[in-house]
């Protein structure tokens, strides 16, 4: 028997995965942070491991900023880029 009710999946619309300028420098920035704080603490270098935690600070109030200005998901300027990008 089938069912009368199908369900259609439309995967043409625009799917950034966080593919946006404040998600790569976020990602990055923090990298670096978890980096510098796990060396630091295998080291016993407290110092170090204090700078990687505000590497981390830093990384996350580097992304909202740059979210804020228009470089994230789900800004104007992503919406503008898609509906140029698809059609």
């Amino acid at each position: 028997m089938t069912n009368g009710n199908q369900t259609v999946l439309d995967h043409t619309g625009f799917v950034g995965h966080g593919n946006t300028l404040a998600a790569w420098t976020t990602v990055g920035i923090m990298s670096v942070a978890f980096i510098v704080a796990t060396v630091g603490f295998t080291i016993g270098a407290t110092p170090v491991t204090i700078v990687g935690i505000g590497l981390l600070v830093v990384g996350l109030i580097a992304g909202a900023v740059l979210r804020a200005m228009g470089h994230g998901a789900g800004s104007e300027q992503r919406k503008h880029e898609a509906r140029h990008q698809h059609g």
